[in-house]
């Protein structure tokens, strides 16, 4: 400690180290010093729409050796069907009753639809097209497959077109 009060100025440093802290004048400052901080701001704004997901069939194949059924299957870009609805409607003809299929769904999948089944009830012709629709949390999407029946010798045989 000897060799700190032989340095020039030393004691008024220390003297006026003990006056600011007894009169608390530098406590804002070094605590300051000690106690740093920060704000950040950031905003986030959402599109108003979002895009409905893509629903598509993969494909239509024959569900048994009698001809039936068929297997019809889908696919869901990002979310996953809480229903689907079948209807059917005679070439240029309006769709009747529907039938809705029972879950639980996937974004992929396949289900099978029978020739004897209610929605082919007021086709006569030996064409039709299937509607498939998917309701979504967002929204409705649709999908029509087109098939043959085999409605005049009444076995209600059917294929896919």
């Amino acid at each position: 400690m000897a060799r700190f009060r032989d340095l020039p100025g030393a004691a008024l440093a220390v003297g006026a180290f003990v006056f600011t802290v007894l009169l608390g004048g530098g406590v804002a400052s070094a605590s300051a010093l000690w106690q740093q901080s920060a704000t950040a701001t950031m905003t986030v704004t959402a599109s108003g729409t979002w895009s409905a997901p893509v629903f598509s069939t993969t494909g239509c194949v024959a569900g048994d050796t009698a001809n039936k059924t068929i297997q019809l299957s889908y696919s869901s870009s990002s979310e996953v069907p809480s229903k689907i609805t079948l209807s059917a409607a005679a070439s240029g003809g309006a769709y009747g009753t529907s039938a809705d299929l029972t879950g639980p769904f996937n974004t992929s999948g396949s289900f099978t639809v029978s020739g004897d089944s209610a929605i082919f009830s007021q086709i006569t012709s030996s064409s039709a097209t299937v509607k498939v629709v998917a309701t979504f949390t967002t929204g409705t999407q649709s999908i029509v497959v087109n098939v043959r029946l085999d409605t005049g010798t009444g076995n209600r045989k059917v294929y896919c077109a």
